[in-house]
């Protein structure tokens, strides 16, 4: 299969300062492009994720290599590390990575609901066994109130009120149950005002409504917040943004701790990565060490 092409792959591992034998956690293996790195270098990885097929996918991927004898995958949210760390790991770890990107198979995946074009679902949940709120059940019915404070809060959608209203009309025509019809719909409101724009038009309202399902932001603070507990005095941890919101969270997490900032303007992915992995375009990486 297409594995998903970790991002800033060697800034991420290279601020992480890899030593053989140290422990590092990585709080969202994905398809393990990070781990694999960590571990070819000798270092010991607990890979996390919430989604049980890139658990299985990673994991297998690890295997084949012949890289899984210092690999423990653990499906779970990485907001409750600590408590995993305290219970199993029993001592504060080496260094931390998360990339908070999804994986390019939940990207495009059919039935799922993250996709603009899937024709089946819009689900938007990383691991529908744990949890219940989904995305189509928020389009339909939330309230315009509720659904304003989602698509400003998260999405920074500039037209969230006509839109909003616009999708409302259309979820009392018939519920709103793809991501196809959705992004249609949205697509149709910016086409009918003539609203000209870089991205899909759809783009901030499906971040918005994945952030709300998956609580990413409060559960990205705690991850911060955690990893002061649960990394070694200079243990290295690398965190991988891909929108405004979420880096707006790092940097002000890294402003009101006393931590020692690696690299002091984020990094972005060089020209040619861009080139030949479009999804990083949008990637920044901060680290910081635990003092």
């Amino acid at each position: 299969m297409n594995f998903h092409t970790p991002v800033l792959l060697q800034e991420s591992i290279d601020n992480l300062s890899i030593k053989p034998n140290n422990v590092y956690i990585d709080a969202t293996l994905g398809h393990g492009g990070h781990t694999i790195e960590i571990l070819k270098l000798g270092g010991f990885v607990y890979g996390f994720d919430q989604d049980p097929l890139n658990l299985k996918i990673a994991s297998g991927r690890i295997k084949e290599l012949n890289l899984n004898s210092k690999f423990v995958p653990v499906h779970q949210n990485f907001n409750s590390l600590k408590s995993f760390v305290d219970k199993n790991i029993k001592n504060k770890v080496d260094g931390l990575i998360a990339d908070l990107g999804l994986s390019q198979n939940q990207q495009t995946a059919t039935n799922r609901g993250f996709s603009f074009n899937d024709p089946l679902s819009i689900d938007m949940r990383l691991d529908p066994k744990s949890q219940t709120l989904t995305a189509e059940e928020i389009i339909n019915t939330y309230s315009f109130d509720d659904l304003y404070q989602i698509f400003t809060k998260f999405g920074q959608e500039l037209y969230s009120k006509p839109l909003i209203l616009h999708i409302i009309r259309q979820r009392q025509k018939s519920p709103i149950k793809t991501g196809q019809r959705l992004a249609d719909i949205i697509r149709q409101y910016y086409q009918d005002h003539h609203i000209k724009t870089k991205i899909d038009p759809a783009t901030k309202i499906f971040l918005s409504l994945r952030i709300a399902v998956n609580q990413e932001n409060s559960n990205l603070q705690k991850l911060l917040e955690q990893s002061l507990d649960i990394v070694k005095p200079r243990g290295h941890v690398s965190i991988i943004t891909f929108h405004s919101g979420e880096d707006r969270i790092v940097k002000q997490f890294l402003v009101q701790n006393s931590v020692k900032i690696l690299v002091q303007k984020p990094i972005k992915p060089s020209q040619q990565e861009i080139k030949n992995n479009p999804l990083s375009r949008s990637s920044l990486l901060r680290s910081y060490k635990i003092v």
